[in-house]
């Protein structure tokens, strides 16, 4: 082997060191995660979520929800096999990516640039290290390889990865519509040295060619309809056309940026840039439309967002990152190998950079959740069940039950983060009933996991005071993590102080 080779393996196997860790050290079960264990650990059956609704009529993926079933009891809690999946599903991505675009005819440094880029992509790399974000990574797999088999005429195939799709994620429903693009784009279709009435058969086989697909998509949607005895969606309030067109252009934008590291204004400019050099070589690039189907690809992805509510988050823009990432590679396919290698080592640091402030956060974060779940445990030894965590967690009462002691201990845990999810023991149900969303979270009112029901509490500035809640349960007990010295964190129980301090507001400040 050469030196230059031997440099460049060592390079390789440093990438891949780099952008591999985080997986495994810079992850844990965060947010919607404990939302999925919860139905790992009640769920009696993987297949319930395919027949029933087990989704509180929100929405339809029945296929990550077995995967979290099945993973969740085989791993016995573990994060591993979770993180193992992620990082499959996101190598993948990339490399169906690759086999896509060369079953398209194009050049190999595209091929393996635009598979480089979805790989290295801070954003992309974001999206795969938070569990929850699989139905995502699921959803873009099979849509690639849909898309893959469409184009090498393997229609059975074809519909059967789209099916897995449409039951992973709702936004993988314009499949038909990317496939129809990506097609477009074939080199027998694009020519521009066929005569229109060439052009008419290949148009035609094009849109046999996704007949199977919209079948599938057909018929999963009469099952969504009929599992969730409606259209699902959210109750969500929505922005302004304005405001969605923002969260929209800034996920696109950051997706060669992230939204950790880089400023804001910075990232935006540098997507803006990325975009418009991409669409500059598309321009310059021959004749025809075809030249444009990346960015369009990306378009038709980012379509379903604007049904999302708010689509703030880099798992929105995952499926869209495809189209971004295919444009990059064209325009870069020209620039030198020097260039294309700087770009990469910009990319690596970046996602370097992510993973590290991502590791502290995780740590910190694991450490609340332990400070949590023994000040909890500590107050059921002593009798009370009722407790409020002021530590910025999100679904905590999920989290703390993730422990088999306390989950069997029948204790509601409270949250300072609005709209957290929680398991209502049998007992505290009625007493608990105003601290409950309205408009209901999610729109059925709650999921229904086996033998438990799990309801959202109510929104920022619906959710009553601490007066209220004290009212209604006498036993609270007031909980504060508090950060000290060498990073550890601690749990002080300040029910006395905040019972005193409440009584002073209560009388005007007069003793």
């Amino acid at each position: 082997m050469t030196a230059g080779r031997w440099a460049g393996a060592v390079a390789l196997g440093i990438a891949a060191v780099v952008v591999v860790a985080p997986f495994f050290a810079a992850t844990t079960f965060i947010g919607d995660d404990h939302l999925f264990l919860a139905f790992a650990r009640h769920a009696s059956n993987p297949l319930a979520a395919f027949l029933t609704d087990r989704h509180g009529g929100e929405y339809y993926r029945p296929l990550p929800m077995m995967v979290w079933w099945l993973l969740g009891r085989l791993g016995g809690g573990s994060r591993f096999p979770f993180a193992l999946l992620s990082l499959a599903l996101h190598i993948g991505a990339a490399m169906l990516l690759a086999e896509l675009l060369r079953a398209l005819e194009r050049p190999r440094v595209v091929a393996w640039g635009a598979a480089a880029l979805m790989f290295l992509a801070p954003q992309n790399l974001d999206t795969a290290l938070w569990f929850a974000a699989n139905t995502d990574l699921l959803a873009t797999v099979f849509v690639l390889a849909s898309l893959l088999f469409v184009v090498r005429g393997r229609g059975v195939l074809a519909a059967l990865a789209a099916l897995a799709a449409f039951v992973s994620k709702e936004s993988a429903y314009v499949l038909p519509v990317l496939a129809a693009v990506v097609l477009w784009s074939r080199p027998e279709v694009a020519s521009p040295d066929l005569a229109s009435s060439d052009l008419a058969p290949s148009r035609w086989r094009s849109l046999v060619a996704i007949a199977p697909q919209l079948a599938a998509l057909a018929g999963v949607l009469v099952v969504r309809r009929i599992v969730l005895h409606g259209w699902g969606g959210g109750a969500e309030p929505r922005p302004s056309i304005a405001g969605m067109g923002l969260q929209i252009g800034g996920g696109l934008a950051q997706v060669f940026t992230g939204d950790q590291i880089v400023p804001i204004p910075l990232a935006f400019a540098i997507g803006a840039a990325v975009i418009a050099l991409s669409l500059l070589s598309m321009v310059r690039r021959g004749r025809g439309l075809a030249r444009f189907a990346p960015l369009t690809f990306a378009a038709i992805a980012a379509a379903p967002l604007a049904a999302a509510g708010w689509a703030v988050g880099a798992r929105y823009f995952y499926l869209p990152a495809v189209g971004l990432c295919w444009a990059a590679a064209e325009a870069l396919a020209g620039v030198g190998t020097a260039a294309q290698i700087t770009l990469a080592t910009l990319l690596i640091l970046a996602g370097a950079a992510q993973a590290t402030e991502r590791r502290a956060d995780v740590r910190s974060y694991g450490r609340r959740v332990a400070a949590t779940r023994r000040a909890v445990a500590a107050g059921l030894r002593a009798g009370h069940h009722v407790f409020h965590v002021d530590g910025g967690i999100k679904d905590i009462d999920l989290a703390t039950k993730e422990d088999p002691a306390i989950e069997a201990g029948q204790v509601l845990v409270l949250r300072d983060v609005p709209a957290s999810f929680v398991i209502v023991p049998p007992d505290l149900s009625a007493a608990a009933s105003f601290l409950v969303a309205a408009p209901p979270l999610p729109p059925s009112g709650g999921y229904n996991f086996g033998d438990v029901r799990v309801v959202g509490l109510a929104r920022r500035g619906d959710e009553p005071d601490l007066a209220e809640v004290l009212a209604e349960f006498p036993d609270l007990r007031f909980i504060r993590l508090r950060s000290v010295r060498g990073g550890l964190v601690i749990a002080r129980d300040l029910t006395d102080e905040m019972k005193q301090r409440l009584d002073v507001e209560d009388s005007g400040g007069q003793d």
